[in-house]
């Protein structure tokens, strides 16, 4: 009979001991013999010669072990904000999260950006209160905290007892803080608890742990355990909670339907995609349909993580997590298969950040080119660009601690030494005022493509809206659809050098010729058209931003706002709680791209810093912002179809 399967992962700020809490599970389960330690580099789950070093996760990775009639897939996260773009893939296709909490540091900034994901996800959460052991730690005040600061009702299904062990909630006295708080918030939920709860006769109640386990299932209450993961206090405890998740709603089908959440390449395997299976049975060697591509792809060898060592398996069942050895251009988030609806939803940090990567050896740069090429197969975030005209590679990151990590890999896995560039921020461009262009490409024949754009400022932050008021008659769908498919490359770069976006295209007039006209024509002549109206319209900059939310000691609410008064930020009221203050607000990236070192100093640990990006927003322009257009620019017309009719270098055409 097949065991019961779920996929669980483990977030948390970092340092508050994911790792750790893997490597207790995986000994108390009987999975390995021996736990690993994070100091030692020893573990199971990191498996970079720099996670090891550091002691810290920097890529997803899955393990697996059985508990009792269940078999648990539990991906262990980075806890880095950094490297949060590898959370968001691992967030697409889990049954459950276990959410860490440090007992001393309490809810700390990246906490909440995992909370608010896992709410969007709708994915059910326990959370696990580590480190209970530790002096300073405060249990009651961090559960208050998680209530207050997650709009959560929280159950503690056990209790901390001298600060080195614990207690089942069912043998704790009611009158406990956390225990009170917790029968509190369910009999909010309950009208026959409330009754109980009111007389003082719920400990007598035998219908309680049902109770609780019913809005446990509803989500609404969040199931609590405390502990010590270094230890294995508390470890069996969460197992069995966790075996209370029910699996996530797999695809009623009886043929596969699978979805990839990372990208790999192994020096044995080579090119591996980490994937879950939705429905059906997956077997090696058979062909599957993939949605991106639009057409069949081919499964080559399957392979499971069996802690910490690839091993070849014949077949993949519903609900199962392994791995698959292929050739073919698949990324992560790609679906396989015809029944799997995929859910779009906000990541949990975005990259506004840009840095050239330069190989410190000229013999290098082909070297560089591709193993930058692999790694943004892997990271897609990356959006890896290279301008060949100027030898220049470029990256989007995350933050300095993804500039180590990319020098460590490059010279690691690839062994090429570089130079990474101080990161950039990454402005965009909109146009200003409304303005039409007529593009006619009609010389040297054969072709002919005769359009007219109409440009008009969009609303802040709509992105790209493109229309057609041209009938079929005078532009055949098919050239249409070229057309369309041409508006993103000719925004890539506006007139000032930055993507343009916030803004309305139409195509309002323009005809065909019944002999002359192919869709390439209409292809290469709508980026002329296209930038010809955004040249007249105009541009101006937009720079990104953050919205911040900030929580720190009113002693230094003067120190924070002076800061923040520098930085030109748009400051809220604050408000206060206690001896606390909370403030909210917007500051531009370029201001604030280093201010959380800063903060971290000013407040010695004991504020709160969350930055979430707010959108782009109008700034002034100024010499030192503008870029020059890489590459053939679509308004010197003769040069861009030449270009784009093999006058020119290959790799310079439109793709």
């Amino acid at each position: 009979m097949q065991k019961r399967i779920l996929n669980i992962g483990i977030v948390a700020h970092v340092d508050a001991g994911k790792t750790t809490l893997t490597e207790q599970l995986l000994f108390q389960s009987g999975a390995i013999k021996q736990l690993g330690s994070v100091d030692k580099g020893s573990t199971i789950s990191d498996n970079l010669a720099l996670e090891k070093q550091r002691g810290i996760t920097i890529q997803n990775t899955c393990v697996s072990f059985n508990w009792f009639d269940t078999k648990i897939n539990l991906i262990d996260t980075p806890g880095h904000i950094d490297f949060s773009a590898e959370v968001d893939r691992a967030m697409s296709v889990l049954d459950g999260v276990v959410l860490l909490i440090c007992a001393v540091e309490g809810v700390q900034a990246h906490s909440l950006n995992l909370w608010e994901n896992i709410k969007e996800l709708d994915i059910p959460v326990i959370i696990f209160i580590n480190k209970i052991d530790r002096d300073g730690a405060d249990e009651d005040r961090v559960f208050s905290d998680l209530q207050k600061e997650f709009n959560m009702k929280g159950f503690c299904l056990n209790h901390p007892e001298n600060g080195c062990g614990i207690k089942p909630y069912f043998q704790c006295d009611m009158s406990l803080n956390l225990m009170d708080a917790s029968y509190e918030n369910l009999a909010d939920l309950d009208e026959d608890i409330l009754e109980k709860y009111l007389e003082g006769t719920l400990s007598t109640y035998s219908m309680l742990g049902e109770k609780i386990q019913d809005k446990i299932f509803l989500k609404e209450l969040v199931p609590v355990h405390f502990g010590i993961a270094k230890t294995g206090i508390g470890i069996q405890d969460l197992a069995d909670s966790i075996c209370m998740i029910s699996p996530k709603n797999s695809v009623n089908s009886n043929d596969v339907n699978a979805q990839i959440f990372k990208i790999e390449h192994h020096a044995k395997f080579g090119k591996l995609a980490h994937i879950r299976v939705y429905s059906g049975v997956m077997e090696s060697k058979e062909n599957l349909y993939c949605e991106r591509l639009d057409r069949q792809i081919k499964i080559n060898q399957l392979l499971q993580n069996k802690t910490g060592k690839l091993e070849v398996v014949k077949s993949l069942v519903c609900n199962d997590v392994g791995i698959v050895a292929i050739s073919e251009e698949v990324i992560s988030g790609d679906v396989l298969g015809k029944e799997i609806k995929t859910k779009n939803h906000d990541p949990i940090a975005q990259s506004v950040l840009s840095c050239v990567v330069e190989a410190c050896e000229d013999s290098d740069y082909q070297n560089l080119s591709r193993a930058l090429t692999i790694l943004d197969i892997e990271d897609p975030v990356l959006e890896f660009t290279w301008d060949k005209k100027e030898r220049v590679f470029a990256l989007k990151i995350m933050g300095p601690m993804q500039i180590e990590i990319l020098n460590h890999m490059l010279k690691e896995r690839f062994n090429i030494d570089v130079n990474i560039k101080s990161p950039e921020v990454v402005y965009k461009e909109t146009v200003v005022d409304r303005a039409e262009a007529t593009v006619r490409y009609t010389m040297p024949k054969p072709c002919w493509a005769v359009m007219t754009f109409g440009v008009v400022p969009g609303k802040l932050n709509s992105g790209v809206v493109f229309e057609s008021f041209v009938g079929v008659d005078d532009i055949g769908q098919k050239y249409q659809n070229e057309v369309a498919r041409a508006v993103p490359w000719a925004l890539q770069q506006g007139i000032k050098g930055w993507p343009v976006t916030d803004i309305k295209i139409s195509l309002l007039a323009g005809q065909e010729h019944t002999m002359h006209s192919n869709p390439g024509d209409f292809l290469l002549a709508t980026p002329m058209g296209i930038m010809n109206a955004v040249q007249n319209a105009g541009t101006q900059l937009l720079e990104p931003f953050y919205d911040f939310n900030i929580k720190a000691p009113q002693d230094l609410l003067g120190t924070i706002t002076n800061d923040l008064n520098n930085m030109k930020a748009d400051m809220e009221v604050p408000l206060f709680e206690g001896n606390l203050f909370c403030l909210k607000g917007t500051v531009s990236v370029a201001e604030a791209m280093d201010y959380s070192i800063k903060f971290n100093a000013c407040c010695s640990g004991k504020g709160r810093l969350k930055l979430k990006i707010g959108g782009y927003q109008p700034c002034e322009t100024s010499k030192e912002k503008i870029r020059e257009y890489k590459g053939v620019n679509p308004l010197d017309r003769s040069q861009w179809i030449l270009h784009n009719r093999g006058a020119l270098k290959p790799d310079e055409r439109i793709r």
